[in-house]
């Protein structure tokens, strides 16, 4: 299961919180484990989503998802098993009686039956599943970014005595750990990242462009099955930092930076790294070595109760010793999951916050379970740069790699 009960659970009990409604598409689908087509296409300005949960055991969780994605329910299900579609009914001509021949239809009927509970619109949905479950007052967190203002205009007249609290954050801050399901699928996502890098590695050569190059990154991830976020790739003076691949042709003697990022399964990869086009130069090969001094002294410090703020002092000390005593990059990688960067976000100094779920600042305590791109980028304007970045498990006593444990700065002969 990709939602941590035990862990929201324990955050209820500290706010003293009654229910969880997750509303945008990455906590609706971290809640019901279900993710449809509609919301993440539309957006939420025609289709809302909600996936809600109670502290109370006795309370069922449920789900509610427009007439849209009632398909993709039928399809991939959910391990809430209260789940109402809402809006008019799909055009479909159905026997009187129909059961299903299999799973999938009977979940697909389960929803469109004559006697199925449906309402006309996502907030009446809503309302008559918060009082089914009795809540008339009380306090709840609602996920406050993917929901339309009228819908919460009409969900506090109608349960007055309820305090809706913005808790997009808290949501975040619960996903933070992630659970055995998640880290088998940031797992996965990872190696079909790095699959796809080997694959438009090998397709380099002088005269080609950065576009054609990074078009073999695009395929070999989708026929992996997922899907690419964005690919920076540039050569010769480009490569100081990210930039979009061009039709600038690589040129002997060119360095090459990239980054790569893309989802499987909902959860995101993200890998990065350099290399040249011949014999890279010494002072290259000095920054490159510096970078990796840096992340090593990262790893270093990677456990279970670390601070973001620990973790990129020592990549930076580290760096400037071993030969970039300039070195002013602002972070030294993100944490990843559902969004290619969530909560606290880089990994850097302590930025101040102001929101009743967190603390004062950023520099959270890593839980074990809490998955981070490290990475420590180094750029020349008008030379070039170099990159390298690792996806990372957080453990009890330490750290463990997600995708590859050794970057190479790659030379193209």
């Amino acid at each position: 299961m990709l939602f941590h009960k035990e862990r929201a659970l324990e955050y209820m009990e500290r706010f003293n919180l009654d229910a969880l409604i997750a509303t945008t598409r990455h906590n609706v689908l971290y809640l019901s484990g279900f993710q449809g087509w509609a919301q993440y296409t539309y957006g939420d300005a025609t289709t809302e989503t909600f996936a809600l949960f109670f502290r109370d055991p006795s309370s069922p969780p449920g789900l509610v998802l427009s007439r849209q994605d009632e398909t993709y329910y039928a399809a991939t299900g959910s391990w809430i098993e209260d789940v109402r579609g809402y809006g008019p009914r799909s055009a479909l001509d159905m026997a009187p009686g129909e059961a299903g021949a299999t799973e999938e239809e009977r979940n697909y009927i389960s929803l469109i039956a004559e006697n199925a509970p449906r309402e006309a619109n996502s907030t009446d949905a809503l309302l008559r599943i918060l009082r089914e479950r009795g809540l008339s007052r009380g306090r709840v967190a609602l996920d406050n970014e993917g929901i339309r203002p009228s819908t919460r205009d009409a969900l506090e007249a109608a349960l007055s005595d309820v305090s809706f609290l913005d808790a997009s954050s808290l949501f975040r801050l619960i996903r933070l750990q992630k659970t055995e399901e998640e880290i088998d699928r940031m797992r996965a996502a990872a190696i079909l990242n790095e699959e796809a890098v080997i694959a438009f590695h090998q397709e380099m050569s002088v005269g080609r462009t950065e576009r054609e190059i990074a078009s073999h990154y695009y395929r070999t991830v989708a026929a992996g099955g997922g899907k690419w976020s964005w690919f920076h790739l540039a050569g010769g003076r480009r490569s100081a930092s990210i930039f979009p691949p061009s039709e600038r042709k690589f040129e002997p003697g060119d360095g090459f930076f990239f980054d790569a990022g893309m989802r499987l399964n909902h959860y995101c990869a993200d890998v990065g790294c350099c290399g040249s086009f011949g014999e890279p130069s010494p002072e290259r090969k000095a920054q490159w070595s510096a970078i990796q001094a840096g992340l090593e002294a990262a790893f270093g410090v990677i456990r279970a109760g670390v601070k973001p703020s620990e973790i990129f002092r020592a990549a930076v000390a580290a760096a400037k010793k071993s030969g970039l005593p300039r070195y002013n990059g602002a972070f030294c990688g993100h944490t990843i999951g559902i969004e290619a960067r969530e909560l606290p976000y880089t990994l850097s100094e302590p930025v101040k916050l102001d929101d009743p779920f967190l603390p004062e600042n950023s520099d959270i305590s890593l839980p074990p379970g809490a998955v981070l791109s490290v990475e420590l980028p180094s750029g020349k304007f008008g030379e070039g740069g170099v990159h390298a970045e690792y996806t990372v498990l957080v453990t009890e006593t330490g750290m463990a790699h997600l995708g590859e444990p050794v970057r190479e700065h790659v030379v193209i002969e």
